[in-house]
């Protein structure tokens, strides 16, 4: 399972904390509102659907939001993630892998759950991002 933290993390420190608080609010306000007009306006189980799709999307965003606002507060972003940093490319196309399942509801905010339950241990802490794969 992707490291959400690290992730974030990594996101920071290639387009800058201003960016990616703003991204990950829009994400958040975004898809909420669509969602919740779409399910307000809707008149046929597919509009319903549709809405509940935009409802999870912006559900996904919440804890990335959350991370990128105590990140941004610490000022660490590099620091966390200062080993996938000099790997350069491979870090980078694992993280854009991973970055894909923000289309899928419900992944990011289970992920951060299980991570928050269990934490990740010391040693495996800094290659949490570059290890796991996504599912296929």
């Amino acid at each position: 399972m992707v490291n959400v933290r690290k992730l974030v993390a990594l996101d920071m420190a290639y387009n800058g904390a201003r960016f990616i608080l703003a991204e990950f609010a829009v994400g958040v306000a975004g898809p909420l509102a669509l969602g919740l007009f779409i399910v307000l306006r809707s008149h046929s189980a597919r509009g319903v659907l549709l809405g509940t799709y935009f409802l999870g999307l912006a559900l996904d965003y919440v804890p990335l939001l959350l991370y990128s606002v105590a990140i941004a507060r610490g000022g660490n972003a590099r620091a966390e993630v200062a080993g996938e940093l000099d790997q350069g490319r491979r870090a980078a196309l694992r993280y854009f892998r991973w970055s894909l399942l923000l289309l899928v509801p419900f992944v990011f905010p289970a992920a951060a759950l299980m991570q928050r339950r269990r934490p990740v241990s010391p040693k495996a802490e800094g290659r949490a991002v570059l290890e796991d794969r996504p599912p296929r």
